[in-house]
């Protein structure tokens, strides 16, 4: 179980840096394209289910 844990944090890890590097590309471009903001919304959707996941994780794994 602790490999499972391990392996969703750095997921949870890698989409939470995606997304912020993402955030700050949309900003530092000025975009207005939608489908940039579709890619930042799903990264960002991906990152809170998977911090969630993690979460739960964490909590039957310290049990």
């Amino acid at each position: 179980m602790k490999v499972v844990t391990m392996i969703s944090s750095i997921i949870t890890f890698l989409l939470l840096l995606s997304t912020m590097i993402c955030g700050l590309w949309l900003k530092a471009n000025n975009a207005t394209d939608p489908s940039s903001f579709s890619f930042h919304m799903n990264c960002g959707i991906a990152s809170v289910v998977f911090c969630f996941i993690t979460i739960v994780l964490l909590a039957v794994t310290l049990q």
